[in-house]
């Protein structure tokens, strides 16, 4: 049955004329595995009115008010194509919110368990789950307190003076599923604070790695992953907590396609043009990933004015499902191999966006780098085809760099590795 759902869901899925970023159909479930998404819902309310929510923060007034019937069509096409078996959901109003829109719109999917806990967000959303396993266990921690994290090394953004008893912005979830066979498996659907407030996303990152090293340090063999939006890109150094203290994005361990990297639009995740959403796995974890398995899955990236009118028909979200295959036993991920992506899924993505790839001579016997304009709003580093150093997209010196010599890096080690080292001017990664 789920099977034929699929397929009808794939039918309508139909590329929209604005897609730019990930790929414009699914990737096929292989056979002995499970499927695991990430998902940011964009301001999802239900059709009911919750009085709490009045003002400049209304579910059921304009602001945003209630989900329309069209979006929730679009959003319900894209989970039926991902058929994810366990889907971490962001920007979720409630849990009977959640039931509501299952029963609606994905009442034949197997999604029996459901959990989404209130939080104290002041704008009435909160991180949730969707599972056809059964969910044995459930924490939030929206009191915890972030004043205690411990900052070690340098290269943290400075805490505002007079900062006391920080919390999370909006409290993860964490899951704990478990499959017919007896796999288990922790999933934390996080959603950190957006805006220029990076030391708060670095305080949550922090304290979220000091839960999952409790839980390991309980059960070294607990398999834990963290997704959700993470409102960073790779390099950014809330991204840098749980790359250090364990976690993998992924998306990186790509074993076909490895030349679609951070700049590549076809791993694009949200339609600003940044990866910002992810799906990270601990060590235990990692032994069942179905390596190659994550991919994108694109939809509408219109742009509209989100501040005075409805989003376009056929738009489901600003962010786009992060999806990616395991194998329920213990270790046994590398005995499935995942296809490539195909060409024809990928194909729109390019067109919208090429990348120009740099002539090997002139970077000295590199092509890692891809140039493009630079933008006063991109995040990343830049350097001269001619130069020995680097510099932050958005430095002034960068900026001047001529259009034929640009060369773009996701990472300082990228431009490291590119025989670049750091600019004084703006000293990138400081």
């Amino acid at each position: 049955m789920i099977n034929a759902v699929v397929a009808l869901a794939l039918l309508l899925l139909a590329p929209s004329p604005h897609h730019r970023f990930g790929l414009t159909e699914p990737m096929p479930r292989q056979d002995g595995t499970i499927r695991v998404a990430t998902y940011n819902m964009l301001n999802f309310f239900d059709q009911k009115n919750d009085r709490s929510l009045e003002g400049e923060y209304d579910d059921f007034g304009d602001n945003p008010g209630p989900t329309s019937s069209a979006r929730c069509e679009e959003l319900a096409k894209v989970i039926r194509a991902i058929d994810a078996d366990v889907l971490a959901l962001q920007e979720v109003e409630s849990e009977e919110a959640l039931e509501w829109f299952r029963d609606t719109y994905l009442a034949d999917m197997g999604y029996d368990h459901v959990a989404s806990e209130e939080v104290g967000y002041y704008r009435g959303i909160e991180q949730s789950f969707l599972s056809r396993f059964p969910i044995t266990e459930v924490n939030t921690w929206p009191k915890a307190n972030l004043d205690k994290v411990k900052r070690t090394g340098g290269g943290w953004d400075e805490i505002p003076a007079g900062t006391r008893n920080l919390r999370f912005q909006r409290s993860p979830i964490c899951v704990t599923v478990k499959t017919p066979e007896g796999y288990e498996l922790t999933v934390f659907s996080v959603h950190h604070k957006s805006g220029r407030n990076r030391w708060h996303r670095e305080a949550e990152a922090l304290q979220i790695m000091d839960y999952v090293q409790e839980m390991s340090e309980r059960d070294p063999a607990r398999n834990i992953i963290i997704a959700g939006d993470f409102n960073a890109q790779p390099w950014d150094r809330s991204m840098q907590v749980y790359f250090r203290r364990g976690m993998t994005d992924a998306m990186t361990t790509r074993t076909h396609n490895i030349e679609h990297d951070d700049a590549s639009p076809v791993v694009k995740i949200h339609t600003s043009d940044r990866v910002i959403d992810f799906v990270l796995l601990n060590q235990a974890a990692m032994g069942e990933l179905v390596g190659g398995s994550g991919f994108v899955m694109g939809t509408s990236g219109e742009e509209y004015d989100w501040m005075k009118v409805d989003p376009p028909a056929g738009y489901a979200s600003d962010h786009y499902p992060v999806v990616i295959d395991m194998v329920p036993i213990e270790g046994q991920g590398d005995t499935v191999e995942a296809p490539a992506w195909p060409r024809s899924a990928m194909r729109t993505a390019l067109s919208a966006n090429p990348i120009k790839q740099v002539d090997a001579r002139a970077t000295g016997g590199s092509s890692k780098g891809s140039t493009s304009k630079p933008d006063a709003g991109v995040n990343g580093y830049m350097a001269s085809a001619r130069s020995q150093v680097f510099h932050d997209a958005n430095c002034s010196n960068a900026q001047k760099i001529s259009e034929k010599n640009r060369v773009q890096y996701a990472s300082i080690a990228d431009a490291k590795k590119d025989g670049k080292r750091p600019a004084k001017c703006c000293n990138p990664g400081s």
